[in-house]
């Protein structure tokens, strides 16, 4: 029996839509599981970030930092730091909500973090404060209290320096050019793959949570070091 190539375009085309369709239906639950973030949570929200993965970006680049290391706030972090044990953990495929897949912490550690967001806030109620995330839409951030006074980055970012996810405690902070590429070089984190695209800072860097005590009191000087650079003090947090 001959089957006609119409006939056989036919199959093929059914074929490609029923693998299609099995691949949208595998991503979209994939995306729903990452959880809320800052697209809406729902069919439309998974389009979108659907169309931002061809906007990504190499997320381990440190040369797109070269002409900005000397910019305002740029190296309150000394010009290396203890590389990160192991390597980096896993990072989902979708740039929005930006998560890691694992090497998580667990509840107690993600306590720990978010009291040091909270200790910093607290020490320093005159320069920063707690606001719904610019970003993430759902969860507090730190910010400054006058983005308007500030550089650059923090206008962009309406003032947010940092945010917990409370999902996996990875964490979002904007540094200076020169820290970002020190935190990327020594494995603490990564940038945003849409960083430097559709209005995230250049610097927007993923910060992986801290797997013991001494990892955690890192986090705590990445955390310095970003507030530093968004109200432009010195390394030693002076205004």
């Amino acid at each position: 029996m001959r089957i006609s190539r119409t006939t056989v375009t036919g199959i093929a085309l059914a074929v490609l839509a029923g693998a299609g369709a099995v691949w949208a239906y595998r991503d979209y639950h994939s995306w729903l599981a990452l959880g809320p973030g800052g697209l809406p949570y729902n069919v439309h929200g998974w389009l979108m970030a659907t169309w931002m993965r061809t906007q990504k970006r190499d997320p381990l680049d440190t040369e797109r930092f070269a002409k900005a290391i000397r910019g305002p706030g740029g190296g309150s972090l000394p010009d290396s730091l203890p590389k990160r044990a192991g390597p980096r953990p896993t990072i989902g495929v979708h740039p929005v909500p930006h998560r890691q897949l694992d090497q998580l912490p667990g509840a107690e550690m993600t306590q720990r973090i978010v009291a040091t967001f909270d200790e910093l806030v607290n020490r320093r109620p005159d320069l920063i404060r707690y606001e719904l995330s610019f970003f993430e839409k759902r969860n507090q951030a730190v910010f400054l209290r006058d983005p308007a006074a500030g550089h650059a980055d923090a206008k962009a970012s309406h003032g947010e320096i940092a945010h917990v996810h409370p999902s996996d405690g990875s964490m979002h902070m904007i540094f200076g050019a020169g820290d970002a590429r020190v935190v990327m070089e020594a494995g603490w984190g990564e940038c945003h793959p849409l960083a430097g695209r559709l209005n995230l800072p250049d610097t927007y860097i993923l910060v992986y949570p801290p797997r013991d005590a001494n990892e955690m009191e890192m986090t705590r000087q990445l955390l310095e070091a970003a507030v530093s650079h968004m109200a432009l003090l010195d390394p030693k947090g002076h205004s």
